[in-house]
């Protein structure tokens, strides 16, 4: 459970950080920030992004594994997993996609499946959490009492 909720921080955290990267890029173009964005660019801030959202992403398709071996989660895992692929693939090629004026819905859909990435990955750990929680309780509940009198 302890490794869940490791891989679960590792994801959620790879996620916020190229979040956080990615709308600092965002702003410094949109702002026409000439300076900063020279000094992001030079210090290869977009491999950073990178890295950290391909990072988010493996990490989010072991928590995708985790929960497709438990019976109950089965179908969450697998949906994880597709959208876990979704994010890298979707992150990778999303600069090639509607080139030009209209290039910020794709930016602004990046972000939103970004979003939804960082949600799952913390609803992937809730629910195996509970079910090994419960799962444990009715164990302890169900075991045979020795009285002594």
């Amino acid at each position: 459970m302890k490794t869940v909720r490791i891989v679960s921080l590792i994801a959620r955290s790879a996620f916020m950080l190229a979040m956080l990267l990615g709308l600092l890029l965002w702003i410094a173009q949109i702002l026409d920030l000439y300076m900063l964005l020279k000094v992001l660019l030079q210090i290869g801030m977009t491999y950073i992004h990178e890295t950290l959202g391909i990072t988010g992403a493996l990490a989010f398709i072991i928590l995708a594994f985790v929960a497709v071996r438990k019976r109950e989660l089965r179908l969450l895992g697998i949906f994880s997993m597709v959208y876990a692929i979704l994010v890298a693939a979707f992150g990778v090629t999303q600069s090639r996609i509607l080139v030009g004026n209209l290039h910020w819905l794709i930016q602004v859909a990046h972000l939103l499946i970004g979003i939804g990435a960082m949600y799952l990955a913390r609803g992937v750990e809730q629910r195996y959490r509970r079910l090994t929680q419960s799962g444990s309780g009715r164990q302890n509940s169900e075991a045979p009492v020795l009285q002594v009198m």
